[in-house]
């Protein structure tokens, strides 16, 4: 028997890939005398359009067409104009198409290759509407849209960037529906945060705080800045025991003087400072009602967020909902059909899929690495040359590394100068390849594949589908063994019935998204997994320490300027860094893979726009009215967070240049479709933003209450563009569980507030950050009478002719070292600074500060180390959500697929099986090729599938077992 869902195939693994083709509103008709396309425009759409094989199949049947007569008329399709401006945003098309082929294609200047009849940009951008970007099917399920996978050629339509509603998002994976609601939410969060802070913003910009008229016009520029707690009244007093090298940086060297006293002739060092109220009980005990309010909101929404996860879980029934991993199978246990027959005693129906992954991932690499190799080639070489006639390729490899030598004779001067020294260093780092380097890397590529195909491939991991949900619980509760019993294979409390050829302890867990596995690194040890990570979170805190230090020598040494291309420098180049050493680490998940670059970026990004800024800027010019001091510096960062950050993200100026550069000037249709492939995106680093937000507005509310409106709004917008980028740009990803949501929201949002609420109490216990203490209740001598000084030596080199002090002396007290918790009995008995009310502020904050660290220890540290504890001596296993009783094959190929190992290769269309499907239902497999013929599905993958790469005695031996066993309803006899 074969699959219900398609016709009978043979196979042909030489079979030339089809054009690729689509279809637009509009008819063509063929010209049978002379071979050529006409297109009639004025003609009223039909009411429901036939796909691309049904109009090819009523072509060939009514007409009697030949192939390449019916590729034309589609290939006019493909070039089709919309009806409208209006149309076209309306899900038909991307507008950027339509500009595109209505207009920016028939210039010359845009589009080189507009005369080409062998590369149509149209296609491109067919390409990237119907691969690329996520379409959606006309009918509704269950008043829900269906996402239709990738190359669909029945009747789909782009989502709408606008009015696509939040809960359909989780059709990209849980993962990703829960970060848009959790932006959307903080949006509310903020907004409500920062309506609580306005007494406390009234309170900044008004003249009890800061009695200075020019306050107001210093800030004409930026007006939110007088909402905060920059103080612009300053006044000169006299200092016992202030050392010069305090003051001496750039921030601070115009606040210290040197004078002589008029009446005893006695040196005197002035100090320059800040005469603002220092923290006051009420607006701490305001901002302590916001910070409480922060935390019981984003308390109660986790807890909704944990619910919402499993609600859609149930409402987007997937594969693994009906899948288990077995993660230690026996090496040897390679017979799909030994995997059913034990599960099946399981199951309250049967088995449906099974797949039997290998540890083949040294020969995978090999044969990617020969693809890429082939590709390569077939460019370098003359246009019709059959590549895979490789018997045939020395000759031509041969006249055209001829043909180009001879070229190269006749080149200019300039031509040969770089030829003899760039181009050998392109070559040496892999680029510039000639065809007869790539051909011999070829030959010796085959040969090591002759040699890999010869070994034993253990297997790694077995995935197995049950027909129904309840049959993978039953499973799992049936295996929910001890990791004690997992290790020592021995069966303590376990039936025997339940082990594996009667004497194997399975080590059994719900499997992943299928194109959630990396299939490269399933035969990895949990050791080597964990040794990769902390090798690679080590060089990550060192990138960390040097950028912090590199940032704290040119901000204190050399200028502000500096400083902000270094850290805009860093910002851009360290989370590139940290994605090439994450790819180094091995991963059985992509959640897995997304949680460690969630870490390190995170780690990255929380130090250097809110951590080192803090620490590196002089505790003297906290309250500063200077564009580099510290609250003008974190309303910069915030600002290019709300404005910068997503203006860049939504202008990608890469993928632009690919779409309209790099693609209309590509050599072949191959290179042209590798130009919209679409922009890079990754959830971890979107919860990186969205979690340094986060922090910046708690770490910082204390000193700039309006900061909550700023991250209201940098949340609103980053909402929106990366919506719209995620339905109108960004390339496919592979689907991310909730795996990222809830590691972040289980420890880095919760961190966030921890580092928050210890940064206000450290903040009102330091205040008035001036390392100054009152003589008023102290012995100071000679400092409590007003002078007036004359020639007053600054540090900056400056010379005041006239300085008058206040009666009021004071002498240096450290405000900045403080032991935790910050109460005020952390002061020095003889170095007490703060005010009465200070104290009782001080005193609440730095409790509540040991308060929520005790709550963080036992939420994010005491209940997983309990929880792993308890999983050594029993099983840990607990079915989350409610049974929907519908059979996994009822929702084959809509929302429903099998785990059919591949790879995502960078420079290829489609990703590269690497398996047989021979005996699996394409339906199963969660792309297609839009080139396929309806009534032989099979051969639209034969190109995309690596076991045609190897001999054909060696296929099965070397490569994944996968094996389908559909219901009897949903089979048909041959």
């Amino acid at each position: 028997s074969v699959p219900c869902r398609e016709q009978e195939h043979s196979k042909n693994s030489n079979r030339e890939q089809e054009q690729f083709i689509l279809s637009v509103d509009r008819h063509s008709k063929i010209d049978r005398r002379g071979g050529s396309a006409t297109t009639t425009t004025n003609m009223a759409p039909l009411p429901s359009r036939p796909t691309p094989a049904q109009q090819r199949k009523e072509l060939s049947n009514s007409d009697g067409l030949n192939d390449n007569e019916v590729d034309l008329v589609l290939d006019q399709l493909a070039e089709e104009k919309p009806t409208s401006f209006i149309g076209a945003g309306l899900g038909k098309q991307t507008w950027s198409r339509y500009i595109v082929n209505n207009y920016l294609s028939q210039y010359k200047w845009y589009n080189p290759n507009r005369d080409n009849t062998d590369i149509s940009l149209a296609k491109g951008w067919a390409y990237f509407e119907h691969f690329t970007l996520p379409r959606r099917f006309l009918t509704k399920s269950g008043g829900h849209h269906v996402r239709a996978p990738p190359g669909e050629t029945e009747e789909t339509k782009l989502y709408s960037a606008f009015l696509t509603p939040q809960s359909s998002l989780s059709d990209w994976g849980i993962g990703m529906g829960m970060y848009f609601s959790t932006l959307s939410s903080f949006v509310v969060i903020f907004l409500l945060a920062g309506i609580l802070s306005i007494p406390n913003i009234a309170y900044y910009s008004s003249d009890q705080y800061d009695p200075n008229p020019n306050r107001r016009i210093n800030f004409s520029l930026m007006r939110v800045l007088q909402f905060s707690t920059i103080c612009t009244s300053r006044e000169w007093v006299k200092c016992d025991g202030c050392e010069q090298e305090t003051w001496n940086n750039i921030f601070t060297n115009e606040y210290f003087g040197n004078a002589t006293d008029p009446i005893t002739g006695e040196s005197v060092t002035l100090i320059n400072r800040t005469t603002c109220l220092p923290a006051q009980y009420t607006q701490g005990m305001w901002n302590f009602g916001v910070l409480f309010l922060l935390i019981v909101c984003i308390t109660a929404y986790n807890i909704y967020l944990s619910k919402l996860e499993i609600r859609w879980d149930e409402d987007n029934t997937s594969a693994p909902d009906y899948s288990l991993i077995v993660m230690n199978p026996p090496k040897n246990a390679k017979d799909p059909d030994e995997w059913k027959g034990f599960f099946d005693t399981f199951s309250d129906k049967h088995v449906t899929l099974v797949t039997v992954a290998l540890g083949n991932d040294e020969l995978l690499n090999t044969l990617v690495a020969k693809r890429r190799d082939m590709k390569t080639l077939r460019g370098l070489l003359p246009k019709g040359v059959n590549i895979s006639d490789e018997e045939a390729l020395d000759g031509i490899v041969l006249n055209e590394h001829n043909r180009r030598l001879a070229e190269e004779k006749q080149r200019s001067c300039f031509a040969k100068l770089a030829g003899i020294t760039i181009t050998p260093l392109l070559r040496a780092l892999g680029f510039c390849l000639t065809e007869d380097v790539i051909w011999k890397r070829v030959k010796a590529t085959n040969t090591k594949i002759k040699e890999l195909e010869q070994k034993e491939y253990d297997v790694s991991a077995v995935f197995v589908t049950f027909e129904t949900e309840q049959g993978q619980r039953t499973a799992l509760e049936a295996m929910n063994f001890s990791q004690v019993e997992v290790f020592t294979n021995t069966a303590i409390t376990a039936d025997p019935s339940a082990l594996f050829r009667g004497n194997t302890v399975l080590n059994c867990c719900e499997a992943a998204d299928p194109d959630a596995i990396r299939w490269n690194d399933l035969k990895c040890t949990t050791f080597e997994i964990c040794i990769r990570q902390l090798l690679t979170f080590g060089v990550t805190c060192a990138l960390v320490g040097l950028s912090g230090y590199v940032l704290f020598l040119t901000r204190i040494k050399v200028s502000t300027t500096i400083f902000s291309i270094i850290l805009s420098a860093t910002n851009s180049l360290v989370p590139m860094i940290v994605r090439i050493l994450v790819s180094y680490e091995k991963h059985r998940r992509e959640g897995a893979m997304q949680a460690s670059l969630y870490v390190k970026v995170t780690l990255f990004r929380w130090m250097n726009a809110v951590i080192v800024t803090w620490l590196i800027t002089p505790f003297l010019v906290t309250l500063g009215e200077s564009s580099m001091d510290l609250i003008s510096t974190i309303n910069a960062t915030m600002l290019s967070e709300m404005l910068l950050a997503p203006f860049l993200r939504y202008f990608d100026i890469m993928t632009l240049l690919d779409r309209h550069y790099f693609a209309p000037r590509a050599k072949t249709e191959a290179q042209m479709l590798s130009c919209f492939k679409g922009g890079w995106y990754n959830l971890a680093e979107r919860f990186t933003d969205l979690t340094k937000v986060l922090l910046l507005c708690i770490f910082y509310s204390p000193f700039y209450p309006f900061i909550y409106f700023l991250g209201a709004a940098t949340l609103f917008l980053q909402y929106w563009v990366d919506k719209f980028l995620l339905l109108r740009s960004w390339k496919r990803a592979p689907t991310v569980g909730a795996d990222t949501p809830r590691f972040s929201r289980r420890y880095f949002s919760t961190a966030a507030i921890v580092i928050g609420v210890i940064g206000a109490g450290y903040a009102y216990a330091r205040s008035p950050f001036t390392f100054l203490c009152s003589c008023r209740e102290g012995d100071c001598d000679g400092l409590t009478d007003s002078t007036t000084f004359t020639n007053v030596s600054l540090l900056n080199s400056t010379v005041l002719e006239s300085v008058e002090t206040p009666t009021e002396g004071y002498y240096y007290c450290d405000q900045k070292y403080l032991g935790f918790p910050p109460i005020p009995s952390k002061q020095d008995y003889s170095l007490q600074w703060m005010t009465p009310s200070q104290e009782d502020l001080t005193r609440t904050f730095g409790w509540f500060c040991v308060a929520v660290v005790a709550i963080y220890g036992v939420y994010a540290l005491f209940s997983p180390t309990i929880k792993l504890t308890l999983s050594l001596v029993t099983g840990v296993y607990e079915p989350k959500g409610i049974d929907q009783r519908k059979d996994f094959s009822s929702g084959v190929g809509i929302e429903c697929f099998g785990y059919i190992p591949s790879l995502e290769v960078d420079g290829f269309h489609f990703p590269l099986l690497a398996c047989n499907i021979d005996d699996v239902d394409v339906g199963l497999i969660k792309w297609k090729d839009p080139n396929h013929i309806k009534e032989d599905a099979h051969r639209q993958y034969d190109e995309h599938n690596m076991i045609f790469d190897v001999s054909r005695e060696r296929r099965n031996a070397v490569f994944s077992a996968v094996k389908h066993f559909p219901p009897s309803w949903c089979s048909k006899t041959e």
